[in-house]
């Protein structure tokens, strides 16, 4: 997404383009907006300064104006692959995942040679969670470039999220290696370590990576750290994680779970238990509500993160 390449604007415009680029770089998407809208003060028809910074803008969670952005891009280059990658990334944030991938093809078709087209599309893919099929594509977009540290990246993630831990590692130590500043592949290191029970080493990886210059993602690791340590959210942290290294077949845990609880339920009752089944119906139905109300807390609790480190202004 940040790699530069042809511009249209002149020296002033592609100056200040270059220095956005270097932010958006180092994490900075507040500073690349800046920059780019300085650029586009110069020429306000370089499609590719605004196709930047409808990426800084959705980096920034301004998904409104990161449409408008992406659309003027593609209005005024349809020919511009970066521009059409942008504008999925848009209408997926949007939860339009057929617009998006529309322009996902079409910016496959126009550079076929480049992974990010295939990246967007296997983000097309897991917004429908068929994690296979966005993992076979990461994996092709690896194999266009293997050195590419945003396709480790992402690969590590969608391992990640499946609760493949040592696929997960692998991943980011290899980006780790080629980029040793990627805030996201120390992100993710985190979470390894976290679920592995490193809580301290989980925070280290955090405190690197808002170093290194991640913003949302490591604010959420932190908050993921606070929920592991807390007494409430604790359970719930360790139980979301079990269920995540399931993968698929977590479905079929919750169910044989219901399917459990009910037939415990009945035959306490036959037995001639009417109060014991009672105290298991209700243990069930807490535990119901203790997994609905958890991840609420726990967005309230990554707020707090990132509105503390707004107030700070430490970014």
């Amino acid at each position: 997404m940040t790699q530069s390449s042809g511009s249209g604007g002149g020296e002033d415009s592609q100056r200040w383009v270059d220095r956005a680029i270097e932010a958006l770089d180092r994490g900075q998407p507040e500073s690349a907006i800046d920059l780019l809208r300085n650029a586009l003060t110069f020429d306000p028809n370089d499609a590719r300064a605004h196709a930047l910074l409808s990426y800084a803008l959705l980096e920034s969670r301004r998904i409104g104006a990161a449409l408008v952005e992406a659309r003027a891009a593609v209005a005024l280059d349809p020919n511009l692959s970066v521009a059409h990658l942008v504008l999925g990334d848009a209408w997926l944030a949007h939860r339009k995942p057929q617009r998006a991938r529309e322009h996902f093809d079409a910016a496959h078709r126009l550079d076929p040679s480049r992974p990010a087209p295939l990246r967007g599309l296997a983000r097309f893919e897991a917004f429908y969670d068929r994690d296979d099929a966005a993992i076979e594509l990461l994996d092709r977009a690896l194999s266009l470039d293997p050195e590419d540290p945003e396709t480790l990246v992402e690969l590590g993630q969608a391992h990640l999220g499946r609760g493949h831990l040592d696929e997960a590692e692998r991943y980011a130590r290899a980006a780790l290696e080629l980029s040793p500043e990627q805030s996201n592949a120390l992100v993710i290191m985190g979470h390894v370590l976290l679920r592995r029970g490193d809580v301290g080493g989980a925070r280290e990886h955090a405190g690197w990576a808002i170093r290194a210059g991640s913003r949302i993602p490591a604010l959420n690791l932190i908050a993921a750290i606070k929920a592991r340590e807390s007494l409430f959210l604790g359970v719930w942290f360790r139980l979301n994680s079990m269920l995540a290294e399931l993968g698929p077949k977590a479905m079929l845990v919750l169910l044989a779970a219901y399917v459990a609880q009910r037939f415990l339920i009945l035959v306490l009752q036959d037995l001639g238990h009417p109060r014991v089944a009672e105290l298991v119906s209700y243990a069930w139905l807490g535990l119901c509500v203790y997994s609905w109300v958890a991840p609420g807390i726990f967005q309230r609790m990554l707020l707090r993160e990132i509105r503390s480190v707004r107030l700070r202004g430490d970014f």
